[in-house]
């Protein structure tokens, strides 16, 4: 199946944001322990690339999530999914709101696995349009991605 649009839970719209919050740390929690603890990651974006560790990916989740409203990113439609015991692909459209400004676009992760355990994982996007999102939300910094990506 192409294009698989996702469906909200309508059960969702009822909880408390103290139980949404609950539900979406355990979820976070259950695919977090799919991966190494020494994973390594490739953000998106040209200026604001960046390649990290575990402690990064960390940090770098936060700052995404402080430069959106509602906790960055939605994905509302899965796409495709390719994968065997060494890679996978996910192609998938997503939303990322701040404000006014909407970004939806299409755009895909890859992943390495060794032992069933993702080791590497790769966001890819369009680069520019990644850069002009996340640099707009802190328009006044100067510094290298990495810088940014881990500033509180």
């Amino acid at each position: 199946m192409y294009g698989h649009e996702l469906q909200s839970d309508p059960a969702s719209g009822q909880l408390s944001d103290e139980e949404r919050d609950k539900r979406h740390a355990e979820h976070v929690a259950k695919y977090m322990s799919r991966m190494s603890p020494n994973l390594i990651v490739h953000t998106g974006g040209v200026k604001l690339a960046a390649t990290g560790d575990m402690a990064f990916l960390k940090a770098y989740a936060r700052r995404r999530a402080s430069l959106s409203d509602g906790g960055d990113v939605s994905i509302i439609a899965i796409n495709q999914i390719l994968a065997d015991d060494n890679y996978g692909i996910l192609h998938f459209r997503s939303r990322t709101k701040r404000g006014d400004h909407v970004w939806e676009r299409d755009g895909m992760g890859a992943w390495r696995f060794e032992n069933g355990i993702a080791v590497e994982h790769w966001e890819l996007s369009n680069g520019p349009k990644w850069d002009a999102y996340y640099l707009g939300g802190d328009p006044d910094f100067r510094g290298d991605a990495i810088e940014y990506w881990t500033r509180d």
